[in-house]
């Protein structure tokens, strides 16, 4: 074994996880915008959910990003706890096709592979064939990864010190603890697994040894979901803690089972005599389906041992994010979804706050004066904070209908703070005139109420269209906001006309114009939500 040998391992075992990362990369930009319709309609049904979430994970070749995944939408509220347990265990079966992929052993032809997808990647001109190309190169970069690390790991099948350190792995909780560190390191269980299965045909280990290691591996690649949970909501964590429970349960049933009974190894590794690779591919599919077989009947017992560990509900600030966490950082699908319902809070307390303002001209409170304030830092701190989460998706690579939606979100963050802030000056004048003891004039308030209810309604439909969009609503949200231009206009030369007949005073009228100002100024703001929606929906 020389320093060229390490040299190559180290670099080979590089290609490989750059190969398993842009693999999956390029896979989710295919497929990304895609994954929250599917997980959103299609695991209601915990076996259907279960299939879709291996066939998701066979799509983007890695169970990591799609349970982190999961614990993004479930911290996001758009996935229940309970219909996330089938998608997790689905997603160890999927996870499970890589280690296939990699026993077919195609590495003699992969520059080949790796040259046809660069070639693709750099002259294609659509983004689609560009993915595509990705893919195709990864897959080769992946497997001459392989084949490095299978040339460099021969010369230590004939190392002491090396076979001395392997004959420790004889301990099968030793086996499972290495797999748990190096999976831990890896941050990846099908680039673990794939190590394991080079390891295997380079001679290094024989398959009982690499058989325990695996087991450690999957509880490893649990790390990263729980890791992804920190900081979420409470369902987010419980959503990671069943990860746990599932590999670790999986891990000592088959602990138990092959010390009862130690032929079961042997059957295992007669389902390929001659492929040592394939051994390890098909214990790794074993494992993970017999636990899922085992475990998913028994589904609800694991969310309640979740909630029995994790108890309690959320209590979070107002000027906080309820929403947007570590998770969503890991997919560019995911943090959109968060987003969007950070943006629906947002609109929930510009709404409320709107309202308030409002409505105590007509002596109606709705909400305190310190809840309005609360409110309105929230809403200040969210336009920060959304803004912040929407450059960072630039950075995990979206799909252009996503980033055509990322662009619409910027403005319409900024048109709710811009009618906070009209909102504030709408109840800033109402604690003025209560200051100064002065009441509008029944026309006055007669006027300012059919304002404010023509306003409400702007506002609500253009949020809808934003949600829902139409041409046909946005042609209504289009009128709507004319006649309310047409009615400020009015009102504004009856407030002239009021003052010129001494029917109010000076700081009267000046009060009301400034709220036909701020009013008119919220319709603006509301129409340019409905244009952002009407170019997303063309777009």
């Amino acid at each position: 074994m020389t320093i060229w040998n390490l040299i190559s391992l180290a670099g080979g075992l590089a290609l490989f996880i750059f190969g398993m990362n842009l693999m999956s990369d390029g896979l989710k930009l295919v497929a990304g915008s895609y994954l929250k319709k599917i997980l959103e309609k299609l695991t209601q049904n915990r076996f259907v959910a279960m299939i879709v979430g291996a066939g998701l994970t066979a799509l983007i070749q890695s169970s990591n990003a799609m349970c982190v995944m999961v614990v993004g939408f479930v911290n996001a509220g758009m996935m229940q706890l309970e219909r996330s347990v089938g998608i997790l265990m689905g997603a160890k079966i999927g996870t499970t096709i890589t280690g296939q992929l990699i026993a077919f052993n195609i590495s003699e032809i992969a520059p080949v592979i790796a040259f046809a997808g660069v070639a693709v990647t750099m002259f294609a001109k659509k983004p689609k064939a560009k993915n595509a190309g990705q893919i195709i190169a990864s897959l080769g970069v992946l497997f001459i990864g392989l084949g490095m690390m299978n040339t460099a790991m021969k010369p230590l099948a004939h190392e002491q010190w090396f076979q001395s350190i392997l004959s420790q792995f004889s301990n099968p909780l030793l086996g499972v603890l290495v797999g748990v560190i190096f999976t831990v390191i890896i941050q990846s269980a099908s680039a673990s697994v794939g190590v394991l299965q080079m390891m295997v045909v380079s001679g290094l280990m024989g398959f009982h040894q690499a058989f325990y290691i695996m087991l450690g591996m999957n509880i490893g690649a649990s790390v990263a979901p729980a890791l992804a949970s920190i900081g979420a909501r409470k369902d987010a964590k419980r959503v990671a803690l069943i990860v746990v429970l599932f590999e670790s349960i999986g891990m000592v049933l088959f602990l138990v089972v092959s010390w009862i009974f130690p032929v079961v190894l042997d059957w295992i590794a007669a389902t390929a005599p001659d492929n040592a690779s394939r051994q390890i591919a098909n214990a790794n599919t074993i494992f993970n389906c017999v636990t899922v077989l085992v475990l998913l009947p028994c589904a609800s017992y694991l969310v309640r041992m979740a909630k029995a560990i994790i108890r309690g509900e959320d209590e979070k600030e107002v000027a906080a994010l309820h929403y947007i966490d570590e998770s969503g950082y890991q997919s560019g699908t995911v943090l959109i979804g968060q987003i969007d319902k950070e943006v629906g809070r947002m609109h929930g307390l510009v709404r409320q706050n709107l309202e308030a303002s409002t409505m105590i001209y007509f002596n109606e409170k709705t909400i305190t004066e310190e809840e309005f304030n609360e409110n309105e830092a929230a809403v200040d701190f969210l336009n920060k904070e959304i803004t912040a989460a929407l450059i960072r998706t630039s950075e995990l690579g979206i799909s252009e209908i996503e980033a055509l939606h990322v662009g619409h979100l910027y403005h319409i963050v900024t048109d709710f703070e811009r009618i906070g802030d009209h909102a504030e000056n709408v109840l800033g004048y109402a604690r003025q005139m209560h200051e100064q003891k002065q009441k509008f004039s029944n026309k006055a308030l007669k006027d300012l109420r059919e304002l404010t209810q023509a306003v409400y309604k702007i506002f609500d439909l253009a949020c809808e269209n934003f949600a829902r969009p139409s041409d046909e609503l946005y042609h209504v949200i289009h009128d709507m906001e004319d006649d309310i231009d047409n009615m400020v206009d009015k009102m504004r030369n009856g407030n002239i006309k009021r003052l010129g007949k001494m029917k109010c005073e000076a700081t009267q009228g000046l009060y009301f114009s400034e709220i036909l100002v701020d009013l008119e100024r919220v319709a603006d703001h509301a129409m340019n939500i409905a244009r952002a929606a009407k170019k997303s929906y063309q777009g």
